[in-house]
């Protein structure tokens, strides 16, 4: 991962503003280019896109009004006019879900940054839930941000000793390094069912050794300290949940598989759930 574009989807709600807000955060501590795109519902389904820097005179023409709105919206509630000077804008009219993902395509962006919204599961089994959408689509590692993040500073990284899922622990190293964060790696072992305690506590599996080698050698190669492995026994979802709050990770990090129907979170794979019941903000990285 190189972060040299920031692309910061907002829709001007509380979650909105932080992903904004992280996005340049990032800018000044990764030197990279931020673009805030406002994607507005629409029936139609023709792309209508524009920036701040003008993408034929037409296109600039049609969208300069919403342009506008987005700037004063910025201007009145979310950055400092001088940091506003330091950004692009863009709009976009569709499904926020599925424009979010080809305007990252289009402008070939490095991390998308979203707000991460709390919603019920009946809410989501009637609209959907566009983190999850955006998540299954992108082709980019996506940052969902909380409102009122704290900075990053730790990321927890969660792995389950594939090779796919290796391409998450070198991807996160990537971030941490030119965010200037810290990075713990942790891994769960399911617990078979009337295992002694003895055993649970104190003998890791094979998977987990080779993963702890492994794990040494991709920190050892970015430069990175080479911390223990967090190996944990348990259900995966609230092993990892308890870990990030037990250590203030400010990041977790998973690995998601694209593509798959939309559904009740819940219901749905581990990342999934985790990007639900995450007590921090949640980069995910496509598999």
């Amino acid at each position: 991962m190189d972060l040299r574009h920031i692309l910061a989807a907002t829709d001007e709600s509380d979650a909105g503003r932080e992903a904004v807000r992280v996005a340049h955060n990032l800018r000044s501590r990764a030197s990279a280019r931020v673009t805030v795109l406002r994607v507005m519902a629409a029936e139609a389904t023709r792309q209508l896109v524009g920036t701040a820097s003008g993408v034929g005179p037409d296109d600039d023409a049609r969208d300069e009004p919403a342009l506008r709105h987005l700037r004063r919206w910025l201007e009145a509630d979310v950055l400092l006019p001088s940091a506003i000077q330091d950004v692009e804008l863009a709009t976009a009219a569709g499904v926020p879900g599925i424009e979010i993902c080809r305007f990252a395509e289009r402008v070939q962006a490095d991390l998308l940054v979203l707000g991460r919204k709390r919603h019920s599961r009946l809410m989501r089994l009637l609209l959907g839930d566009t983190g999850d959408a955006v998540a299954r689509r992108s082709r980019f590692p996506s940052l969902f941000v909380p409102s009122g993040m704290a900075d990053i500073r730790r990321l927890l990284v969660a792995l389950d000793g594939s090779e796919r899922g290796m391409n998450v622990l070198n991807q996160a190293c990537d971030f941490a390094r030119q965010v200037g964060a810290g990075l713990q790696p942790i891994t769960v072992e399911r617990t078979p069912a009337n295992e002694p305690l003895e055993l649970v506590t104190n003998l890791p599996l094979g998977r987990s050794v080779s993963l702890e080698v492994r794990t040494q050698a991709v920190l050892k190669e970015k430069g990175l300290p080479t911390v223990p492995l967090a190996i944990r026994r348990g259900e995966v979802v609230d092993r990892i949940v308890e870990e990030a709050q037990e250590t203030e990770a400010n990041v977790l990090v998973v690995g998601y598989h694209r593509g798959g129907p939309p559904g009740v979170i819940e219901a749905g794979s581990i990342a999934r759930r985790l990007l639900h019941a995450s007590p921090c903000a949640v980069l995910t990285i496509p598999l």
